[in-house]
């Protein structure tokens, strides 16, 4: 049997894991009031990248508002999206959360899939915090841009991925100088 054979005739245990995951994840959340997630998505580009480390603190439905990046569970699985709409309805407040390079939001989360507030990003050396005044604008405008993607982000993705090694030219040279 060649490798290929092989490697498709394994069982698939990945939702398994995944679910052993959550629970880890919401616990440790739950008893140190923070966590570390390592991000493997692109759901949320350009803003956040794969193998970005998320720092999520405890938050609820009542401390988040539109723009902050958030950690929920649904399906067995973990999601670091954006709140992008928030409602209150008969005393009920309601977010509703959706991946920057996704089309459609994720609909309304409820009380307990929420798990947390990202309060700092780490990519590299770099140490971004999402709580200072600008970035809370600058995730607002994102949210409200968010909604109209599909108008935008794909001519948004070709000017950065086609501007790339223009702009690896000007660090180079901004740094040698």
């Amino acid at each position: 049997m060649n490798s290929t054979l092989r490697k498709n005739a394994r069982p698939l245990t990945f939702g398994e894991r995944r679910n052993g995951d959550v629970q880890h994840v919401a616990d440790a959340r739950r008893t140190r009031g923070r966590v570390l997630l390592k991000t493997y998505g692109s759901s949320m580009q350009p803003w956040v990248r794969p193998g970005d480390i998320s720092i999520v603190r405890k938050a609820t439905i009542e401390n988040v508002r539109r723009g902050d990046l958030v950690l929920f569970r649904r399906h067995h699985r973990l999601f670091v999206h954006r709140i992008v709409d928030e409602r209150v309805a008969f005393g009920v407040r309601r977010i509703s959360a959706k991946g920057d390079a996704h089309p459609e939001a994720d609909g309304w989360l409820e009380n307990e899939e929420l798990l947390g507030r990202v309060v700092f990003i780490f990519r590299g050396n770099r140490r971004i915090p999402l709580e200072t005044s600008s970035q809370l604008a600058l995730g607002r405008v994102i949210a409200q841009l968010s909604l109209w993607n599909r108008f935008w982000y794909s001519a948004a993705r070709f000017a950065v991925h086609s501007s790339r090694p223009m702009r690896r030219q000007v660090s180079r040279w901004l740094a040698s100088t």
